[in-house]
């Protein structure tokens, strides 16, 4: 059994001797049988739940920030674009899910956009929670400085989009579609144009350490000023902090060391035994369903874990509530 990359994942194929995979190029025995079941429902069931969660979550927080807060506000218009990014990673979740399944059924086309819009929602997702963490840390650690030099929002979050599509593009250009017979693949094959391990070489270091690094080093900041501090609400927003941090490592952490392990493993580094090992890849599985859960993590964090969020949520309900009170009160006067 060899690990190859498939929609922006890792899913187990039979390999054959050109490093493509295919599920019925060999016999398929009956214990891959039960593996390929499991990861496929397995993940047709978590992506479903996460399309629900995450669109109901994100939509809301949509509406909070379009309705009710300033936009001419670095930190809500920041908020606004990891929002909309949750919101690309998570429309295109239904038709993964049901890959998963009946296989891909919408063609070739589809699947070069589909997974270069998964891949774009992923990635701006990270450049948006950094740039959003960096902008917590000026403003509360250097505020004198943060106060005078107020970068173009907007120009930064252009450019953000801008990077983020550059690194979705290979994705999408390397895409395509695999008749197997009775289920056709859509996923990444290299070949010779682009070393697999290449991929893995950007993705970790860029998408996962360099932004955790920022993250951890900025909130372990924030948190220092604010213990020094005198805030009513120090407690609050030490809990914040932690919440935010660790939900980002939990997310992506294990997937991005199976990542790593795989990487390592197209470079020889380590016996190609371990990633062939089907506890590795039922690991892989839960990880990048796990990762994938990132998109439902924004919307939680504000609404439920800070405090300006659960009052702006308040207003909106009592906003609702009196008007629907008067529209009823002049239904019966009429």
């Amino acid at each position: 059994m060899e690990i190859i990359e498939f929609n922006g994942t890792l899913t187990t194929v039979d390999y054959y001797s050109d490093g493509y995979g295919s599920y019925y190029d060999e016999p398929v025995s009956p214990e891959e049988d039960v593996q390929d079941d499991f990861h496929g429902i397995f993940s047709a069931i978590c992506y479903s739940l996460i399309f629900c969660v995450s669109l109901a979550g994100n939509s809301f927080l949509l509406w909070i920030l379009l309705r009710q807060e300033d936009l001419r506000q670095t930190s809500s218009l920041l908020l606004l674009h990891l929002t909309g990014s949750d919101l690309v990673f998570t429309m295109p979740l239904p038709i993964w899910a049901a890959y998963h399944i009946h296989g891909w059924v919408m063609g070739e086309v589809a699947c070069r956009l589909l997974s270069g819009v998964l891949f774009l929602g992923f990635y701006s997702y990270i450049a948006f929670l950094t740039a959003m963490t960096v902008h917590r840390y000026r403003a509360v650690v250097h505020a004198v400085t943060a106060s005078s030099f107020k970068p173009n929002v907007h120009l930064l979050s252009g450019g953000l989009w801008v990077l983020c599509l550059a690194f979705s593009i290979p994705e999408m250009v390397f895409s395509g579609t695999k008749d197997g017979g009775d289920f056709v693949d859509c996923s990444q094959t290299y070949g010779s144009y682009m070393p697999e391990y290449l991929i893995y070489d950007i993705q970790v270091p860029i998408f996962f350490l360099l932004p955790f690094a920022v993250m951890t080093f900025c909130y372990l900041r924030i948190w220092f000023r604010i213990r020094k501090c005198r805030m009513k609400k120090k407690n609050q927003a030490v809990r914040l902090i932690f919440i935010i941090v660790v939900g980002f490592f939990v997310c992506w952490a294990p997937y991005n060391i199976i990542l790593f392990l795989h990487s390592l493993n197209l470079h020889g580094l380590i016996p190609a035994e371990l990633t062939q090992s089907v506890t590795f890849d039922y690991a892989y599985t839960v990880f990048h369903t796990l990762a994938y859960a990132h998109c439902c993590l924004s919307p939680l964090t504000h609404i439920l874990g800070a405090g300006k969020f659960r009052e702006r949520v308040s207003v909106g309900v009592r906003r609702l509530s009196v008007r629907d009170r008067s529209q009823t009160f002049s239904a019966h006067n009429h």
